[in-house]
Order: C-alpha cells, then structure tokens, then sequence
C-alpha cells in the first residue's frame, strides 16, 4: 500500500513538473510608449519654424528639480508573465562629469525593472544638479535583455 502512494505522488510530482516546464518561455514582441514628458521647474521652448519640420521632441530650459519621465506597456506571450526590463538615461556628448573621477559618462541612470507583460511601467529622470545640465538630446531607452524595445528622445536647451 505504501508504495502505491509513493508511486502516485512520484507521478503527480513528475506530471506537475512536466507542465510547468512546458509553459513557453515569456517572449516580448514590443514596447510601447504610452507616455512622455518633462515635469517640475523650466521652461518650455517655443517651436520654431526650423523645428517644427525636423522633429518632435519635446525641448526644455531646465533648471534643478526638472524632470524627464517615460512609461512603456511591453506587449508579447503570454500575457501576465514575469519580466525584467532596463531603463538607460543617455546624456548627449561629452556626457555628464563625474565629480568622484571627473571622467565624463554618458550614461547617467540604469534601474533593472521587475514587471509583467502588458503592466505599464513608468520611471523618470531628475536632474538633481547643474552639474547634470548638458545641453543637447538626451535619450531615455527601455531594454530587455541585449535587446532594446523602446526609446525616447529629449531635448534640453
């Protein structure tokens, strides 16, 4: 008797497994930009006729407490299941300085996201000093993996 129950929760145990390991990997077809856009002090620059024509991105006069915030809705199979995406916050050239090495880096915020396909994720960047104030257009790029799905640009004057 008691190995007839030994043998039923061995099946049971190898069924149980045998169906989570036949759940598809999760797989990311795109990410959306759902939302973007400058928040706190500064000022909005006017578009010109120059501008208008060569592109859309937002351009701001910031000062100290400005913020630049992106939100994403990843879209793939199957729906729900968990993922972990990178949010890179790019300075234009030469970058911003260091002030512990004085090397310049372009790269200036990197957050690792845990979420779910299809939940909206939203992260933002805030420029914490003037030191971080580089003219130029900066990019906010979402990635998963090596893979990049996403990416907005913004202008800072």
């Amino acid at each position: 008797m008691k190995a007839v129950v030994l043998a039923g929760i061995g099946i049971a145990l190898m069924a149980l497994s045998y169906s989570v390991m036949a759940q598809p990997a999760p797989h990311i077809a795109y990410a959306d930009v759902v939302a973007s856009g400058y928040s706190g002090p500064g000022e909005v620059v006017k578009q010109g006729p120059i501008r208008r024509f060569i592109t859309h991105t937002p351009v701001r006069a910031v000062e100290v407490g400005t913020k630049f915030g992106i939100t994403v809705r990843t879209v793939g199979q199957p729906e729900g299941a968990d993922i972990k995406l990178r949010v890179v916050w790019r300075a234009p050239r030469p970058g911003v300085k260091d002030a512990r090495t004085g090397k310049n880096s372009r790269v200036v915020g990197e957050e690792e996201v845990s979420t779910k396909i299809g939940a909206d994720v939203e992260r933002s960047f805030e420029f914490k000093d003037k030191a971080q104030i580089v003219r130029g257009s900066w990019r906010a790029e979402v990635w998963n993996g090596r893979r990049r799905l996403a990416m907005r640009r913004f202008a800072v004057n």
